[in-house]
């Protein structure tokens, strides 16, 4: 089930490339404000989609009451990253922006995110490609290095329920938990390599271990493959359609990739790239950079980074922290927003 709250719609603007973007957020309110302001500021009149997680934070509809055209989702239950949450949210505000809003594209952003470049520019590029879809992926089969093969083969041709053990460490103290995993590490390893059958998987930040079964049948075949990509992409209203209707009319695939690991860096990529009426551009809208991506956490920026951004080719990058360096999003609204009506940086220069 998903529940919405309508915000006002004080705009009459409308771009000749409408764009809408969805946000799925699970942070405090501040930066999310801040990136509506700016993304309704460099792009008038294009519907905005907030996805929160109401067990994470709670969105105060009056803060947004002076930013147009927005709408508040969330679910009954929490969005966990690692399972099919994230991609049941995103794919329930696909739906009901097809709906519900008129648009030509629609955008996914996380609520740390923001633009690197102005907002016209994506809107001509978008306006002048003959694609459907703009989504970085490759079929994992064709994946570069031997382990990633082997790691993506073990998400998504695994069918995962949560180990027992793991579920009893949230009971243990952080050392005991450090120890417990350091001790079994080796023997999961082994077990892991040893036979095709079961597979341990081993998440970071104090996760769950999954233990998972090779699947019987897959959706998967030779003409159909698995694909392996970013999450974030751009997709035309026709491709946003496509996604509302295999959500709801494929239900066999959405069971079974609700029992598989990361699913958001594949389902709906393969749905796209394996559609043949879809015309996919391999291209990333986001520059996000991993220095330590063990941790499955991008790098944060800061005001320092700002070169780096500026000759990065995306349109978005991501991460940002309000917290931790809020003036690197005064200068980026600079270079989004440049002399916009509307623009209020209220915070010296940086």
């Amino acid at each position: 089930m998903i529940n919405s709250v309508d915000m006002p719609n004080n705009s009459g603007y409308c771009e000749s490339v409408r764009i809408a973007f969805l946000i799925l957020n699970h942070r405090p309110p501040e930066q999310l404000i801040r990136l509506l302001s700016t993304l309704q500021t460099g792009h008038p009149g294009g519907p905005i989609v907030v996805h929160n997680d109401k067990f994470r934070v709670n969105l105060d509809a009056e803060a947004m009451e002076t930013i147009s055209n927005i709408h508040v989702l969330t679910s009954d239950k929490p969005i966990c990253w690692g399972d099919f949450s994230i991609v049941d949210a995103c794919w329930r505000s696909i739906t009901w922006l097809v709906e519900h809003r008129d648009f030509d594209w629609v955008v996914l952003l996380s609520g740390q995110d923001y633009p690197i470049k102005p907002l016209d520019t994506l809107a001509d590029y978008l306006g002048g490609s003959k694609a459907d879809a703009l989504l970085r992926a490759t079929p994992i089969k064709s994946l570069s290095g031997s382990a990633v093969r082997r790691d993506r083969r073990r998400r998504y041709l695994y069918q995962y329920r949560p180990a027992a053990i793991s579920l009893r460490e949230e009971q243990l103290s952080d050392r005991l938990r450090y120890g417990l995993r350091r001790s079994t590490g080796s023997f999961i390893d082994v077990i892991n390599i040893m036979q095709p059958f079961l597979k341990v998987y081993r998440f970071p930040d104090k996760m769950a271990y999954r233990v998972g079964w090779r699947a019987r049948s897959t959706p998967f075949t030779q003409n159909y493959p698995c694909w392996y990509g970013s999450m974030w992409f751009g997709l035309s209203r026709h491709a946003a359609e496509f996604i509302a209707a295999c959500a709801h009319d494929r239900p066999d695939y959405v069971e079974y990739y609700r029992r598989t690991i990361i699913p958001d860096e594949s389902a709906t990529a393969t749905l796209i790239c394996n559609a043949p009426e879809l015309y996919v551009e391999s291209r990333d809208l986001h520059y996000t950079r991993w220095t330590r991506p063990n941790t499955g956490h991008p790098d944060v920026f800061t005001v320092e980074d700002l070169p780096e951004l500026r000759a990065a080719p995306a349109y978005f990058a991501r991460k940002f922290d309000i917290y931790q360096n809020t003036c690197i999003l005064d200068r980026l609204d600079e270079i989004v927003l440049g002399n916009s009506p509307g623009l209020t940086l209220g915070k010296p220069y940086c």
